[in-house]
C-alpha cells in the first residue's frame, strides 16, 4: 500500500543523500555537518522559486559587512 505522504519523505531523504554524497565527497560531518544541513535546508525551502535565489544571495553578500575569521567560527564546536 503506497501512501502519498511517504513519497515526499522519500524524495526529501533522497535529495539530502544525493546533495551530501555528491557535493561533499569526504567531509568531517562532526565538524561541518550543521553547515551542510543548513545549506540543504535553505535550498530545499526555496526550491520552488529558484530564479529569486541568486539575487537574494547576492543582496545578502553585498549588504553583509566583512567579519574577522574568529567571529565567523564562533558557531563551530570547540572554538
Amino acid at each position: 500500500m503506497k501512501k502519498p505522504e511517504f513519497h515526499w519523505v522519500n524524495t526529501v531523504l533522497g535529495d539530502l543523500k544525493t546533495a551530501l554524497s555528491g557535493t561533499y565527497h569526504g567531509f568531517k560531518f562532526k565538524k561541518y555537518g550543521g553547515r551542510y544541513l543548513a545549506e540543504f535546508q535553505y535550498r530545499f525551502n526555496r526550491r520552488f522559486d529558484l530564479k529569486a535565489m541568486m539575487p537574494r544571495i547576492l543582496r545578502a553578500s553585498v549588504l553583509t559587512l566583512p567579519q574577522p575569521s574568529h567571529i565567523l567560527r564562533l558557531s563551530e564546536v570547540g572554538n
